[in-house]
Parts: structure tokens; sequence; C-alpha cells
């Protein structure tokens, strides 16, 4: 690696302060002779300064009170839907169980059928449970709605 290329990687540091002495004399020997570097460090305090002078936007107070309110409600309709998808899969489970329970014992079905009927009730449970999944823990959410840009 050439020296002006290591001595751009260490303008950084040397701003930072975490140069040893040794480093620390030989970018500011190189800074005495090199225009390309002393406009990047330029830069660099000019960024510096200007990040400085940025402040974030604080938001009012009906904000933060909209904010709280709406935790508590997002939290009681999960709470809600888990038991209500909890109740609904256990009814659901238990009826196709019962339905391929009493169409297992009847001789007369074909087994054909039987088959066709058992397949169609599992995929509609895994569907249902599927769906049912998706729409509690990966709904849409616009988390940052309130931020003014």
């Amino acid at each position: 690696m050439n020296k002006h290329k290591k001595i751009k990687e260490l303008l950084l540091p040397y701003l930072e302060g975490k140069l040893g002495e040794g480093e620390r004399k030989e970018v500011e020997e190189h800074l005495k002779v090199c225009e390309e570097c002393k406009a990047e460090i330029k830069k660099y305090i000019e960024l510096e300064e200007g990040l400085k002078m940025m402040k974030l936007k604080e938001p009012d107070e009906r904000v933060w009170e909209n904010y709280w309110t709406s935790v508590y409600n997002r939290l009681e309709r999960k709470i809600g839907w888990i038991l209500f998808s909890l109740g609904a899969i256990i009814v659901l489970f238990f009826g196709v169980y019962q339905f391929i329970d009493e169409l297992l014992k009847d001789p007369k079905t074909p087994l054909i059928l039987k088959i066709g009927i058992f397949s169609l009730s599992l995929g509609a449970v895994v569907l249902f449970v599927s769906i049912l999944r998706e729409q509690l823990f990966s709904g849409k959410r616009e988390r940052y709605k309130e931020v003014e840009k």
C-alpha cells in the first residue's frame, strides 16, 4: 500500500484522536504537503460541524398519548385474536375428527372418497391456521407514521 493511500485511511482516526504519537505525526507531516488530503480533512470537519447543528424534532405530547393508547389496544386485540383462534382451531379439529371418524366407520363409503374428504379437511385446517397466523403475527404495520421529515 502506498503512503498516500495509508494516510487517507488514517484521516478519520486522526480527527477522532485515535492515533498513536507516531502515526499522528506522520499524518501531520503529510498534510503539510498534500492538498488532496487537506481538502478531505476539511470536508470531514465541515460534515462534523453540520451534524452537530442537526437536532431531532421532539414529538408533541399528543403523539405520545396516542402511542401508549395504541400499544394497549393492539395488545388487547392480539390476546383476543389468539384466544379466539385457539378456540376456533380446537372446535374445527374436533369437528373434522368427528366427521372423519364417522366416515371411516361407514362401510358403504368408497375408499377413494374417504381419502379425498380426509385430504380436503386436513388441507382446509392447515390453510386456516396459516392464514390466521399470518394475520396475527406478520400483518402490515405502519410504525413510523407519526414521524415527520
